[in-house]
C-alpha cells in the first residue's frame, strides 16, 4: 500500500511553498470542510493524533511530504480556513505563535460554551505537552511548533515538531486527548523521526517509572547529599563506577546551571507525583536530569536511554492496515465530495496514489 524507502522529515527554503500555497490552501481547506460535513469535528481532531492521517492531508495538498515545513503551511492553512462554525478550532502555531494560546483559548471556549473549569484544563494540557516534549523527554531537538486542534465537544489534539539545530532533522509529536491516561507515561500516539539518538534520556518510559518514582524521593531526601555527588563526579578522581556506568552517569548530569535554591523549596514542598514536578514552574531540563543522575548514581536506578521516534516505516506496524486504509478512505472520500473542481479533485486523488501507492479507494 505504502511506497517505500526512506522517509526524512528535514526543514528546507520554503520559496517553493510560497510558490504553491494559493493551490495547497484551496485543496486543504475544501478537502478539511468536507471531511468535517462527512464525519464530524471529533473525527477530524481524532485524525490529526495519527500521522498516518496527517501525512494524507499534506500530500492531498499537494506539499512535500519529505519536508518538515509542510507541516506548518498545513498548521497555517487550518487556522486560516477552519473556525468555531466549522465545530473545531485551531490554535497556535510556530515560532511565537505557539506561545499564544492562552490568549486565544478564552474566546474559543466561549463561543464553544465551555465553563470556566473547561477552558483551564485545556490550558494545562496545552502547558503540559509542551513541557513535557522539552523537559521530560530530552532528545537533543527543540520545539519550534505547536498546534492544538479542539472540537465543539472538548475533544482536542497536538501536533508539536522540533529540529535538531546541528543536523537540522526535524521530529512530529502527536498527542490525543481521547487516548491520555498520563502527561508522564507513554502520552504520546506517535513521535515520527528519521534521525534516531544513540542515547535519549525519555523519563515518559514505562522503563523510566522507577526512575520518576525514584527522583520524587530524592526530593525528601538531604539535598547537600545530592550536591556532594554531583560535585565530587565532576572531578577526574571519581572512580567508584565501570566505564559503562560511568559513562551513563556522565550522559545524565546536567551540563547547565542547577537552580539548588529551586531543589530546596520542591524538598521544603515536595510534588506529589511526577506530573507535578513537571508541572512546576521553573522546572526545567537540569533539574530533571540531576534527580535522574542522582537516582542513577546514588540508588543504581537507571531511566530509559531509548529513543522513543521511529520512522514513518515503522509506524505502519503501530495500526493494522485495516485501519490505514479506513483513514485513507476518508480523505479519498472527502476529496470526491469536496467543491473542488475536477481537475483538483484529480490532482489530490493521484497524489496520494503516488506517495501511498495504488489501491482501490483511490480508483474511479
Amino acid at each position: 500500500m505504502f511506497r517505500s524507502g526512506v522517509r526524512e522529515l528535514r526543514g528546507w527554503s520554503s520559496r517553493d511553498a510560497r510558490f504553491q500555497y494559493n493551490k495547497s490552501r484551496r485543496l486543504i481547506s475544501e478537502v478539511a470542510h468536507s471531511f468535517l460535513s462527512l464525519y464530524g469535528p471529533d473525527e477530524f481532531v481524532s485524525g490529526f493524533a495519527e500521522p498516518y492521517f496527517t501525512d494524507f492531508m499534506v500530500v492531498v495538498g499537494g506539499l512535500d511530504e519529505t519536508s518538515g515545513d509542510s507541516t506548518l503551511i498545513l498548521g497555517s492553512i487550518l487556522k486560516e480556513c477552519l473556525s468555531v462554525r466549522d465545530g473545531v478550532a485551531v490554535l497556535g502555531g510556530q515560532f511565537t505563535s505557539r506561545f499564544k494560546i492562552p490568549q486565544e483559548l478564552p474566546s474559543v471556549g466561549a463561543m464553544f460554551g465551555f465553563n470556566e473549569k473547561q477552558v483551564e484544563h485545556l490550558l494545562y494540557c496545552s502547558r503540559m505537552v509542551a513541557k513535557t516534549d522539552s523537559v521530560a523527554l530530552q532528545d537533543g531537538f527543540d520545539l519550534y511548533f505547536h498546534m492544538m486542534l479542539v472540537s465543539h465537544s472538548g475533544m482536542w489534539s497536538v501536533l508539536q515538531q522540533s529540529i535538531n539545530p546541528y543536523t537540522n532533522s526535524v521530529r512530529r509529536y502527536h498527542w490525543f486527548s481521547g487516548k491520555l491516561r498520563s502527561f508522564v507515561e507513554e502520552p504520546h500516539t506517535g513521535i515520527i523521526s528519521e534521525e534516531k539518538r544513540l542515547r535519549v534520556l525519555d523519563m515518559t518510559a514505562e522503563a523510566s517509572s522507577q526512575s520518576r518514582k525514584t527522583s520524587l524521593e530524592l526530593l525528601e531526601e538531604d539535598i547537600s547529599r545530592l550536591r556532594r555527588v554531583y560535585l565530587y563526579t565532576s572531578t577526574p578522581r571519581q572512580s567508584t563506577l565501570d566505564d559503562e556506568n560511568r559513562q551513563v552517569a556522565d550522559f545524565l548530569k546536567p551540563v547547565g546551571r542547577v537552580n539548588w535554591s529551586l531543589l530546596c523549596s520542591l524538598q521544603n514542598n515536595p510534588p506529589r507525583d511526577y506530573e507535578e514536578l513537571i508541572a512546576t514552574k521553573l522546572v526545567g531540563r537540569e533539574i530533571v536530569r540531576l534527580l535522574a543522575f542522582g537516582g542513577y548514581v546514588l540508588h543504581g536506578v537507571r531511566p530509559s536511554l531509548a529513543d522513543p521516534a521511529i520512522s514513518s516505516a515503522e509506524m505502519r506496524d503501530r495500526y493494522s492496515e485495516s485501519h490505514l486504509l479506513w483513514r485513507l478512505q476518508q480523505v479519498v472520500d472527502s476529496v470526491r465530495s469536496s467543491q473542488l473542481p475536477p481537475e483538483l479533485k484529480r490532482h489530490g486523488l493521484t497524489r496520494l496514489a503516488e506517495v501511498f501507492g495504488e489501491h482501490e479507494p483511490l480508483a474511479g
